[in-house]
């Protein structure tokens, strides 16, 4: 399902972001990164947040709608530079990077992509995966039930997600990992656009769509105080050096 232009300004505009922490972290453990990549960017929430920090960054993006709000987001950082492609065909050189980023998207990932990542991957090179979780247990417990009678919307993610396990990626190597604490308060407006950045979420005129909305309302009013629901959530940090046999 491609994603509209409406959904990748959601997505802009609603999405949670990353611990600027973790980016810190990342780059104080492994040292200077001189050219890197952001693969499957979104919008380029996570490319941007290396922006001052690296002077060369490609952002991959198969979907044209992400491509073309990530080129009006990044426009400020000369340094970034939004490409087409996609995990499994970047269109990158053999061992040109130093770090490969991906953010929330490993999930999507398709077994091919761990050989085509180490691929672009300097020998010395590090890769990190960057996602959240929400830890509104209570919350996010009450829409996942309530998601799962979704059957267009569930059937899309079984179809898109893989699963694939950092281990596929890392193989022996040690795969460092960290946690960040995060809150954001969300009104009914920054709530419900949250829930549509969903990729796989109904869109106005699906049959699915106004039962989503029914469901998020209902979890909304459910958990806001005054008008509002306070979101915890934590992003996650996992990275190492796979081993990579230059050729």
């Amino acid at each position: 399902m491609a994603v509209s232009i409406e959904r990748a300004t959601l997505y802009e505009k609603y999405r949670l972001p990353y611990a600027t922490q973790a980016v810190t972290d990342l780059l104080d453990y492994i040292g200077p990164v001189q050219v890197m990549a952001d693969i499957g960017t979104g919008n380029g929430q996570l490319a941007r947040l290396f922006a001052d920090r690296c002077p060369r960054i490609y952002a991959i993006e198969p979907e044209p709608a992400m491509r073309q709000v990530a080129s009006t987001a990044l426009a400020h950082w000369p340094t970034i530079e939004v490409r087409a492609g996609s995990a499994e065909q970047t269109t990158l050189a053999d061992h040109s990077l130093d770090l490969i980023v991906v953010g929330n998207a490993f999930h999507r990932f398709k077994e091919e992509a761990c050989a085509e990542l180490r691929r672009i991957l300097k020998p010395s090179g590090w890769i990190a995966l960057f996602s959240w979780s929400l830890t509104n247990k209570g919350l996010e417990d009450m829409r996942n039930a309530r998601l799962a009678e979704l059957t267009v919307a569930r059937s899309r993610v079984s179809k898109i997600w893989h699963g694939l396990p950092p281990e596929a990626l890392f193989g022996d190597a040690h795969i460092h990992r960290r946690s960040y604490r995060q809150t954001r308060t969300d009104d009914w407006t920054t709530f419900w656009g949250s829930a549509c950045t969903w990729l796989e979420a109904p869109e106005p005129g699906d049959e699915e769509f106004g039962p989503f909305e029914a469901l998020n309302r209902d979890v909304f009013e459910a958990f806001a105080v005054n008008g509002a629901v306070e979101i915890t959530y934590e992003t996650h940090l996992a990275f190492g050096q796979p081993v990579i046999k230059e050729t």
